[in-house]
Parts: C-alpha cells; sequence; structure tokens
C-alpha cells in the first residue's frame, strides 16, 4: 500500500463522524480498502485490510500524526489535513 492511499484512507476517516465503530469500504488508485475506523479517547484507530494486495493496517490518528503499521511495516506520517466545504442554500 503506497503512502498516496494511506494518506487517502486516513482523510477518507477523518471525514466520517466520531462514532463507536464506523465501516469503511473504497477504492483509491485501484486498491479496495475495507475496514472500521474506531475512537479511542482521543485516538482515532483504523483496522482493515487492502482486498488488492492483501496487507492488513492499523492505523492510529492522533494530534495530527499517523503512526501504525501495513502489512507487517511501520508507518509514520503527518495526517493529511481536513478539507472543509461550505455548502450554500438558496
Amino acid at each position: 500500500m503506497t503512502k498516496l492511499v494511506l494518506t487517502a484512507l486516513v482523510a477518507a476517516t477523518l471525514a466520517a463522524p466520531a462514532l463507536a465503530e464506523t465501516p469503511l469500504a473504497f477504492t483509491w488508485e485501484g486498491h479496495k480498502i475495507v475496514g472500521i475506523v474506531s475512537q479511542n479517547g482521543d485516538v482515532q484507530v483504523i483496522t482493515g485490510k487492502d482486498l488488492t494486495d492483501g496487507n492488513d493496517f492499523q492505523l492510529r490518528v492522533k494530534n495530527g500524526y499517523v503512526t501504525g503499521s501495513v502489512g507487517g511495516q511501520l508507518v509514520s506520517y503527518p495526517a493529511p489535513k481536513r478539507k472543509v466545504s461550505a455548502v450554500t442554500t438558496g
């Protein structure tokens, strides 16, 4: 799983509401990602699998930083910035 896919994964979950457990399923650059997003105090935990390459992952997002493991390899990088969009009604 490339860093770009990991960044997309974290960005997708940052937009999700903080529920007890939120299912996650999307495709990004040909990678099919499934998993669960959960909140543990001030840490967001993303656990799942890249169905395309078979790599399991567990990522923890806290204080603007991502740490964890993907396919048995440790990863660590700044979390992507949240994108906020304005909605107008009229």
